[in-house]
């Protein structure tokens, strides 16, 4: 007999423990979370190359329900935020319904049962009512291919994937990329290697960052006066909806106010005029997301450090070779090439009501869904970070959102005694619709650059939220029934609408609302 659960959550890091979280205060006490790896901690566990942190304050960049006093920097390191999804998982005591070493491959729709068929890598096979799916939107590793690296005599290892027995002192060593995880590796290498080669295709904006150390007696006031955690969250999620609404509706005068502060560091920290050329980026602020560090450029100007301008198109026995013919010997290449954001739920086959795929038949031009969350034809599926869920800040208060509005979604399938829940086709078309119009008017799009956020770097953006996440959080709180319709009875009944305002208009233009959001989108 197929084991069964009324919910099944797929992800260990912050999406899946707020969701066990929420599913507990819910009084949903029947699921469990499968972990395809070891332990839990998401990108937390993955990433643990030298330097990592967040680029996100600490006290913003942590669950709602469970502040943490104990920071010890206001951005806070790769291990200790590792610790903390442990705690709370530990202070939750959901331990025990985490099935480690559990890789989900497939998830079918089955009609006369109202249940989702699961099947993992490991040969196992459960079923549940309702399906989670938090696995993470950068959780799969951009790995350039590179003619002739199985040749190279030296050692490559993705920032996303660091191996700790590689040892970087003493050594030639290459960076490739220039993201967040770049700016925090490449300085280390500088401190430690013989020699670093800082291969960038496309300059960041790299923005100082203001790391605050919070030393015992600090974390003790925290802990007696949580009204001062509290404040430094409201502040970091203010500026970084500021900012954000500044880069969703292309406010000039704004977005050059940023430039010129950024010019301003830059040719602080950045004598030499080729240099200084060389890492001015030719696109608009925000269009890639901006780096946040105060030790980047000064280790780019580092007598040891060399800056090519150019693409890694091959390598070698000896190095590696990039798109202009340049040659570098090296004994150990970094690959801090991110993720491949747009390719989500990778290594997952969705097949809904009559056996349609996600990816090859709904997603087949691009992947979209209502409010990000749920999918016309697959009920009872809640993605959590999907299409267009990138709202800028703290990715965790995104989750805290979705996640709140999937359990207004389980409560109401219960509360009218049906089958599933799912969006209606309009509903999704028209949302979607909205979403295009307002991302079009954003520098995400209009800002002219490559980007993760986008389809193959250029093509139509595919992750990012069109707004702040103050206007997030407002779409998603907002429970817009005629959008939705609920299945009842025995399969093949028809799927009725919540309400008969099933067919009225679900989006209006970006000056107005969009599914209750505000109108930044």
């Amino acid at each position: 007999m197929i084991e069964y659960h009324e919910t099944v959550v797929v992800g260990g890091g912050f999406g899946g423990i707020c969701a066990a979280h929420d599913l507990l205060a819910e009084g949903r006490d029947d699921f469990v979370i499968l972990e395809r790896a070891a332990e839990l901690g998401g990108v937390w566990r993955d990433n643990r190359y030298p330097n990592a942190a967040c680029d996100v304050p600490a006290h913003f960049y942590s669950l709602s329900f469970a502040p943490n006093p104990t920071w010890t920097r206001s951005y806070a390191p790769w291990d200790e935020i590792l610790a903390y999804i442990n705690t709370v998982a530990d202070d939750l005591g959901v331990r025990d319904r985490v099935r480690f070493a559990t890789t989900l491959v497939s998830a079918s729709w089955a009609e006369p049962a109202g249940v989702w068929n699961l099947r993992t890598a490991e040969g196992g096979s459960l079923s549940c009512r309702f399906l989670i799916v938090a696995s993470g939107s950068l959780s799969t590793p951009r790995i350039p291919d590179l003619p002739g690296r199985e040749t190279f005599r030296g050692e490559v290892v993705h920032t996303a994937q660091w191996d700790e027995r590689i040892s970087l002192a003493g050594r030639r060593v290459v960076v490739v990329g220039a993201s967040a995880s770049a700016a925090q590796v490449l300085p280390y290498a500088v401190d430690v290697a013989e020699s670093v080669l800082a291969v960038i295709r496309t300059p960041p904006y790299v923005m100082p960052k203001d790391d605050q150390f919070y030393d015992i007696e600090a974390q003790a006031r925290f802990r007696d006066e949580p009204a001062r955690m509290d404040a430094l969250r409201s502040a970091a999620e203010h500026r970084f909806n500021v900012e954000a609404e500044t880069q969703a509706v292309m406010d000039e005068a704004g977005l050059a106010k940023i430039e010129g502060q950024w010019r301003d560091y830059m040719e602080s920290e950045i004598r030499d005029a080729g240099l200084r050329e060389l890492l001015t980026p030719s696109y608009r602020f925000g269009c890639r997301r901006p780096v946040m560090s105060s030790a980047f450029y000064p280790a780019l100007a580092d007598r040891r450090t060399t800056v090519w301008s150019a693409e890694i198109s091959a390598m070698t026995e000896t190095g590696v070779v990039t798109s202009d013919g340049r040659a570098w010997d090296a004994d150990v290449v970094v690959l801090a090439t991110g993720f491949t954001a747009t390719a989500m739920f990778a290594g997952i086959e969705f097949r809904g009501e009559s056996a349609r795929s996600l990816k090859a038949d709904v997603w087949r031009e691009a992947p979209h869904a209502y409010k990000g969350t749920v999918v016309a034809g697959f009920p009872n599926l809640f993605l959590v970070t999907g299409p267009h869920t990138q709202a800028s800040g703290s990715i965790v208060a995104v989750i805290e959102a979705q996640m709140k509005m999937i359990m207004q979604y389980l409560r109401l399938v219960d509360e009218n005694d049906a089958v599933s829940v799912q969006p209606s086709q309009r509903a999704q078309r028209d949302f979607n619709t909205w979403v295009d119009g307002a991302m079009a008017d954003s520098v995400w799009e209009a800002g002219a650059c490559h980007s993760w956020y986008r389809l193959g770097m250029t093509g139509k953006v595919v992750t990012k939220w069109p707004g702040n996440l103050a206007s997030f959080q407002k779409m998603t709180s907002t429970l817009d029934l005629g959008d939705l319709v609920l299945k009842s009875g025995p399969a093949g009944s028809p799927a009725l609408p919540v309400t008969s305002a099933a067919d009225a208009p679900a989006t209006g233009k970006r000056a107005s609302s969009c599914a209750g959001s505000a109108s930044a989108g």
